[in-house]
């Protein structure tokens, strides 16, 4: 293959990453408050809200198949990843015909399973097409360009919700749509052929991939080591959230503030991290930059303990969770093609997203309990410090001590 179609594979990768990224925040705006959609516009009740919170995280861990349908071959990954984009976002066609909560936790839950699921392919088709530091820098810049646009849709989609009747429901729609719109740059995209294929399969198994996985655990001890240090983190977010809208209302916080700090200040964070964390990743190891994360997340959750002294706090909280999320974006993406070197990626990508809906299924039902039963207070307690826990541990060496990774 000739350098200069190399060079055309890896710029038209470029484009259609942008184009995903950017076609896809507009929902992604919308969709993070559902939330609170749900609790202002449709009456939802607590256990509703329950309901929705620990739906996402589970459903991710159905999202672990659908990269088990992957092949390996070009045909196979576009496939994968454009039913994946696709029934994604079609649920939400629909929402003018069924603005209910029943229908939208429904939706929610399709969402999530299948952008989770279109990771593995998406990620395998970057390592491929891109090479290491193209990777991380192509991809840090669509994350941050998107993180811009998301700032001026935080003020607009607010703006449309809270002034025109059932605005929300049609913003679902036409967001949707536009997303929709990366299928054209997807289904243009050419793939480089790989030596690594997947082994062929011609059935479907439940158990061939969770087999897959912890095999996968067992012989690489720092792809293992990885992950538990973000089922300990992720564990303790997932297990303050459920806390959180509760807490938050409770301090008597209007819908446009609480919009705009979920959606425009965090988006601020993220859009000054990304090229930051995008920098460090040329430099440093991955999970060095992962115990940073971590660290950014118990300092948001500390944060929050002091929002009855104003506006200011719980701005504060969510510019610094906007930094956490930046890192957190880029790492866990990445992660996939940074330890599977020149092998599949897809394999080491699959277990992210099934430790994803392991820790989903185990853990916010247990943060929900103890908001009942203690008060919010001590579930974003128990956060934060799972969240430096697993600082702690992530930052020990787990196969070779050297901080510097070799750019």
């Amino acid at each position: 293959m000739s350098t200069l179609y190399k060079e055309g594979i890896a710029n038209a990768t470029k484009k259609t990453l942008l184009f995903h990224c950017l076609l896809i925040e507009p929902f992604l705006s919308i969709h993070s408050v559902l939330g609170l959609i749900l609790c202002n516009y449709l009456n939802a009740s607590a256990l509703q809200i329950a309901i929705l919170t620990t739906l996402r995280p589970v459903i991710s861990f159905l999202s672990f198949y659908w990269g088990s349908f992957i092949q390996g071959d070009s045909k196979s990954l576009r496939w994968n990843l454009m039913m994946a984009h696709a029934l994604s976002l079609i649920p939400f066609l629909f929402v003018p015909f069924f603005p209910c909560v029943e229908y939208l936790i429904f939706a929610s839950a399709m969402f999530t399973l299948f952008y989770r699921a279109e990771t593995p392919a998406l990620m395998e088709i970057i390592r491929r097409n891109l090479s290491k530091n193209q990777r991380e820098t192509s991809y840090s810049s669509a994350t941050g360009a998107a993180y811009v646009e998301g700032i001026l849709l935080a003020l607009f989609t607010g703006w449309i919700i809270e002034h025109l009747n059932s605005g929300w429901v049609y913003l679902f729609f036409f967001y949707a749509v536009i997303g929709l719109v990366s299928l054209f740059f997807q289904a243009r995209l050419e793939i480089c052929e790989t030596h690594h294929l997947l082994e062929k399969r011609d059935r479907f198994s439940f158990l061939e991939p969770i087999r897959s996985g912890l095999n996968l655990l067992k012989i690489d001890r720092q792809f293992f080591h990885f992950q538990i240090g973000y089922f300990l983190c992720g564990g303790g977010l997932m297990f303050a959230m459920p806390a959180i809208p509760f807490f938050l209302t409770s301090h008597g916080f209007g819908f446009t503030t609480l919009f705009t700090s979920n959606s425009a200040i965090k988006e601020v964070g993220m859009i000054l991290a990304t090229p930051l964390w995008g920098f460090l990743m040329k430099r440093f190891r991955y999970e060095t930059l992962s115990g940073v994360v971590f660290i950014c997340c118990a300092v948001f959750l500390a944060i929050l303990q002091f929002i009855y002294l104003g506006v200011g706090a719980l701005f504060l909280a969510y510019f610094v969770y906007g930094v956490a999320q930046a890192g957190n974006h880029l790492i866990w993406n990445l992660s996939g093609p940074y330890f599977s070197k020149e092998k599949d990626s897809s394999r080491f990508t699959m277990v992210n997203v099934f430790m994803v809906g392991l820790r989903g299924c185990l853990i916010p039902p247990i943060g929900g309990m103890v908001c009942d039963w203690f008060g919010p207070e001590k579930s974003i307690f128990f956060g934060i410090f799972f969240s430096l826990i697993g600082s702690l541990y992530i930052l020990q060496p787990s196969v070779r001590p050297a901080i510097l990774q070799k750019a």
